[in-house]
């Protein structure tokens, strides 16, 4: 994945269910945006998260883990605000009626795609093995099916343009906003 990232010299695509990305992919997204790389995140929006529960439902501290994610994607858009106003980085939230998203995969400069079921988050990165697919096509052959696919699934985005786009803690509910709240003073949500 790394290697991947480390060779993109105009264009990079990421699909990733959860915003947790682990800190090395982090410092690479940071180093390929100052390379003025345009990068693409598509992130489920929280609502959208396997572990999402309305709060109509009762509540279960599981149901704290997608708004962590929108608080980490909220950090990372405003870290990287102007690579989002200049156009080089856009981050799309994925969203379509009560589907959930779990698509994972990079493409890179329309001649790499690597599909995997691999979460980006720092436990999966230092402990899941995970069978992942990478199609190298140098001579771009599918580069119009991945566009058109990629089409498709920016169809059921929202793209953010400004960080003060994303749900903070103060829109969270009570249960959540004290849970995560918690978690902050014991540096846990890392």
């Amino acid at each position: 994945i790394r290697s991947i990232f480390h060779s993109t010299e105009k264009e990079l695509v990421l699909f990733t269910p959860y915003f947790n990305l682990p800190s090395v992919l982090s410092r690479d997204i940071s180093l390929l945006l100052k390379r003025d790389v345009k990068i693409t995140i598509v992130v489920g929006d929280k609502t959208a998260n396997d572990f999402y529960i309305p709060e109509d439902k009762p509540f279960k501290t599981i149901a704290a883990l997608p708004y962590l994610y929108e608080v980490n994607l909220r950090n990372f858009a405003k870290k990287h605000h102007t690579s989002i106003l200049n156009g080089n980085l856009k981050l799309h939230l994925w969203k379509h009626d009560s589907n959930s998203f779990h698509l994972k995969g990079v493409y890179s400069d329309q001649r790499y795609s690597l599909l995997t079921g691999h979460n980006l988050n720092p436990r999966a990165w230092r402990l899941d093995l995970e069978n992942g697919l990478l199609i190298e096509d140098p001579n771009k052959e599918l580069s119009g099916l991945m566009n058109e696919e990629l089409t498709n699934i920016l169809e059921n985005t929202r793209l953010i343009n400004d960080y003060k786009e994303i749900d903070d803690l103060k829109s969270y509910p009570d249960k959540v906003k004290q849970l995560l709240s918690r978690l902050k003073r014991i540096k846990a949500d890392k």
